[in-house]
């Protein structure tokens, strides 16, 4: 190999190193993270959206994995429902610089119950036993990145934006949704 070829090459894999690699702080065994933000969706009904606030509870290991769950409240308009949202799943993390692109992966417990039932029963709603409620399975998938916005010692405040998709199986709603959300979140090194 020539000198110029050898450098170039210690070089591109510098720069790959540099990008995939996370940059040297305090070793920690983990982080909670914790982030809520809005999103919209559309469903495979003619004519309907959703649009709702989700919350998110995790716990990444090695700036790498993440177990987590989401919870959502929403509202549909077709059939005037308020959608809840619940995802238990895994988030694989990569590194680009700063940004931290992430893919995701979870199943999905879905309530859609017409408003008024809500409105005549709101604990029932909320506890997934109120007149009218569709429980529906599925599975989701969403494809994002974060990016870090103000870092303390072992507490980071975050940005992001995700796309997602939900499929479910049955005929008791839409089969499927789509949309994104935009999420405020804040991970504690443990």
């Amino acid at each position: 190999m020539r000198p110029s070829s050898s450098r170039v090459l210690v070089g591109c894999l510098a720069l790959v190193a540099a990008t995939l690699l996370p940059p040297s702080r305090i070793a920690t065994a983990g982080e909670i993270q914790l982030a809520s933000g809005p999103g919209v969706y559309g469903s495979s009904w003619r004519g309907d959206s959703s649009f709702g606030q989700a919350l998110r509870l995790g716990y990444r290991l090695g700036d790498i994995f993440a177990v987590d769950g989401i919870g959502r409240l929403g509202y549909g308009s077709v059939d005037d429902r308020v959608i809840t949202y619940l995802s238990l799943g895994g988030t694989l993390y990569g590194r680009i610089w700063k940004l931290r692109p992430y893919v995701r992966g979870a199943f999905v417990h879905q309530h859609e119950e017409p408003t008024p039932g809500v409105r005549d029963d709101p604990f029932g709603a909320v506890f997934g036993v109120g007149d009218g409620i569709r429980h529906r399975a599925g599975f989701g998938s969403s494809l994002g990145v974060d990016y870090p916005i103000f870092r303390k010692n072992q507490t980071e405040m975050t940005l992001g934006i995700e796309t997602s998709g939900v499929w479910f199986p049955d005929p008791r709603g839409p089969a499927l949704y789509a949309g994104g959300s935009l999420w405020l979140g804040v991970n504690f090194g443990i």
